[in-house]
């Protein structure tokens, strides 16, 4: 009976050479071409991997062999990912992200240079931070072509997971040699989680009850800005902060001549929608901590945010806006995570700031998500101190 068993037992042969479509979505690949059953049966594209020679992999392995020096690791640099094949769909991918989702995060003409040419050159040194290009690339691919939306999302699940497993060691060991790639990588984990589908529950800031990933990985740029403060000054990366850092005066100047004017409310004054935040704490909130846990957030907002930047005259850059994610206190997010009723209120009037962003793709519609959000955590009572960025965003429950 045995060797019946046995012998009546189909033998599994393994795909080793499927598609990339197949890989991505982990399932058997039949390995047909052009085009496999899998591919035809979803309506997508069909691409495989060029295989080189073995003779070309045997000349590679004894070319690193003979001289150990010279290797990747010995330089201080990534060694060739084990997985190194051409991928049509990744080279789609990397074209579309040159051509096009480069241009999306900002409006400055050197700031899309930067995207352009710069980025991808220090990607090229850290798998982890290429990976992350092509997801973000392939997330702007689904939301430009509805008609491949779940080709392009599982690809760039595929290429950000992939960039997730190997990106903790540059993490953990934090030189001014990685410090370009690992903040490249934590900006572009932002902009992927935002662009990623959402759910009717999505808080963006939490998931499953703890602080979202991203936001660790936003909130710990703070740490690579301060180690290697000299290295990201004077590398590429030197544009962002002293283009912002322009427009910041700039908009202080603005503001000093609106009050030496006396122009009123949106120039000279404009923060009486922080004072009514503080007059919240200062009527519900009793224990000494929570209070200057509060005060500290709502005074974070008025040095991020100068007088009248509610106002939607202007498109932002995205530092310009997730700064105040950076500068307030962890004991803040824990309360906002307990849905504090404060901290969400709080949370509400950042909700305003963020429509600024929402010229870009990956944030479109996030303000009003957020604070539809925020508004169904509250009570009646609650909801009340949600008017104001209500009318801000035009929008009615």
């Amino acid at each position: 009976m045995a060797d019946k068993l046995l012998a009546g037992r189909r033998s599994h042969r393994k795909s080793r050479h499927g598609c990339q479509q197949c890989k991505a979505r982990k399932v058997k690949c039949d390995e047909g071409k052009p085009a496999c059953k899998n591919c035809k049966r979803h309506g997508i594209d069909c691409s495989f991997a060029l295989q080189r020679s073995d003779t070309g992999s045997s000349q590679l392995q004894n070319s690193a062999n003979s001289d150990t020096t010279n290797s990747p690791t010995s330089l201080g640099t990534h060694p060739v990912e084990a997985v190194s094949e051409l991928a049509i769909g990744d080279l789609e991918l990397l074209h579309h992200f040159s051509i096009s989702t480069a241009y999306t995060f900002s409006r400055h003409p050197a700031l899309q240079t930067l995207w352009r040419v710069q980025i991808p050159q220090i990607a090229f040194s850290a798998p982890y931070a290429l990976r992350a290009i092509l997801a973000i690339s392939a997330l702007h691919l689904a939301y430009l072509r509805p008609e491949k939306k779940q080709y392009y999302l599982a690809q760039a699940e595929y290429h950000h997971e992939a960039a997730l497993k190997v990106v903790s060691p540059d993490m953990a060991s934090l030189m001014h040699e990685n410090s370009d790639a690992v903040f490249l990588f934590s900006v572009l984990t932002c902009f992927i989680s935002c662009a990623k589908p959402r759910k009717l529950d999505d808080f963006l800031f939490f998931e499953h009850g703890r602080v979202s990933d991203w936001l660790i990985c936003f909130r710990g740029t703070r740490t690579i800005i301060e180690y290697a403060n000299d290295s990201l000054n004077n590398g590429p990366f030197t544009t962002i902060f002293t283009i912002r850092g322009r427009k910041f005066e700039t908009r202080m100047h603005q503001q000093g001549a609106g009050q030496g004017q006396g122009q009123g409310q949106g120039q000279g004054q404009g923060h009486e929608y922080l004072e009514n935040l503080e007059t919240l704490v200062q009527e519900q909130i009793r224990e000494p901590d929570d209070v200057r846990i509060y005060l500290d957030a709502i005074e974070e907002m008025r040095q991020a945010f100068p007088a009248g930047t509610h106002q939607f005259s202007e498109l932002w850059e995205t530092d310009e806006v997730f700064t105040w994610l950076l500068r307030i206190s962890d004991g803040f997010l824990l309360r906002v995570r307990e849905q504090e009723p404060v901290a969400l209120i709080i949370l509400g009037y950042f909700c305003t700031f963020l429509r600024h962003l929402e010229w870009m793709w990956w944030m479109d519609g996030w303000s009003i998500h957020l604070l539809s959000r925020i508004h169904g955590l509250l009570n009646d009572e609650h909801r009340m101190w949600l008017q104001w960025p209500m009318e801000q965003l035009g929008w009615v429950p």
